[in-house]
């Protein structure tokens, strides 16, 4: 395996819970709709926008081959998201045994206000990943997109391709009028449970269609500012699926959130803890700590780290919220802001980064090394 340019021989392996992978045209999709839906998708597209603002970096692909007096491309989406570039430029470089496919279209299509075309869209979407990536390297894994705000469609698209051997979880979008704790969404956990399926969660679609602004306060006008929003959004789930009950209810279900970074989980959960100990009575049903919950149920991705000027804070943070029980290995491969393996942790003790990068995963997806499966 190849390794970075002096990296220092590493003796575990590693799985990557966020690779972003996407269709480069919306032609990609007519195969696997309807004729109405693919003349439908071919000339409005989603119909929401997405509410992110202004991506302010540039995609992994073309970090090492743009010349910055070159025009901008009019896409540069096609050219990184090939999967014949991921395989070569991540999994073979950097030696990744496993990789979680994450990007696609269940954020702007759980947005609609037609469900069924929404459903529609993340229905074609995973069957172009399972034809196009999945068989094309047995390293992929993916996580199914559904959409969100139909859960009778979600279920039925949970059933019909859930069990697919290299299906390890369903997406969710943070954005969503209601938080994800809800009953509205418990049909959806229901079908994960019995499809042995995790969720895994990602940033997307707030403020977009039919889901509310992204902050209290509106709009920010730029990327930037909604970079700052991100654990505004995992927060209010995290808080959601333990005061409402859905471990309780679901006691086997695995959440992973992903590129939400980690540093604010510890406050929350304190906070958590403390105002349970007084209204409890609210949620009689939270039987344990709130943090409780959060570190038997949910994982979090590494990706993005935050990085305190003292590296000493971030070791700190790390160990008040169980790092080694509750991180993830995460690339966020190919956006502008994606972490090299070999620089990720760093210097922390071997046992501590084999289970960031490979066990937390492996038992949250409830995947399997294809090295166990050779040996086995």
């Amino acid at each position: 395996m190849n390794a970075a340019a002096g990296a220092k021989p590493r003796h575990f392996p590693i799985v990557d819970v966020d690779v972003h992978h996407n269709f480069k045209n919306r032609s990609d999709l007519f195969p696997y709709m309807s004729r109405f839906n693919a003349e439908r998708f071919s000339e409005y597209g989603f119909g929401v926008q997405s509410s992110t603002a202004f991506n302010g970096g540039k995609l992994g692909r073309r970090i090492d081959i743009i010349d910055e007096n070159d025009p901008p491309p009019a896409d540069i989406g096609p050219v990184a998201y090939d999967v014949d570039d991921t395989r070569a430029r991540l999994l073979d470089h950097y030696g990744i045994e496993l990789a979680l496919l994450t990007g696609g279209p269940g954020q702007l299509a759980s947005a609609m206000m037609d469900a069924d075309f929404g459903s529609a869209i993340c229905r074609a979407f995973n069957d172009f990943s399972i034809e196009h990536w999945l068989e094309k390297d047995s390293r992929f894994r993916l996580a199914l997109h559904i959409n969100s705000q139909d859960p009778a469609g979600a279920v039925a698209e949970i059933e019909r391709v859930g069990s697919h051997p290299a299906v390890c979880a369903v997406m969710l979008g943070c954005g969503a009028p209601r938080p994800f704790g809800n009953r509205f969404y418990h049909p959806i956990y229901e079908a994960c449970v019995r499809n042995g399926l995790a969720v895994a969660m990602h940033f997307g679609g707030e403020g977009a269609g039919l889901n509310p602004p992204p902050s209290a306060a509106g709009y920010p006008s730029y990327y930037i500012e909604h970079r700052q929003l991100r654990p505004s959004f995992y927060m209010v789930h995290v808080s959601s699926f333990v005061f409402e009950g859905v471990f309780d209810k679901f006691p086997s279900l695995k959440i992973g959130m992903l590129e939400g970074g980690f540093a604010w989980l510890a406050p929350l959960m304190w906070k958590m803890d403390l105002d349970w100990k007084g209204l409890r009575r609210q949620t009689p049903w939270v039987e344990r700590l709130p943090s409780e919950y959060v570190k038997e149920h949910i994982r979090f991705a590494t990706q993005p780290m935050e990085e305190p000027d003292n590296p000493e804070a971030l070791k700190h943070i790390i160990d008040w919220i169980d790092g080694g029980r509750t991180l993830m290995f995460a690339t966020d491969y190919p956006h502008w802001d994606w972490d090299d393996p070999t620089m990720t942790l760093a210097g922390y003790p071997d046992d501590l980064r084999r289970r960031i990068f490979a066990e937390n995963a492996l038992d949250t997806f409830g995947l399997e090394l294809p090295s166990m499966s050779k040996a086995a």
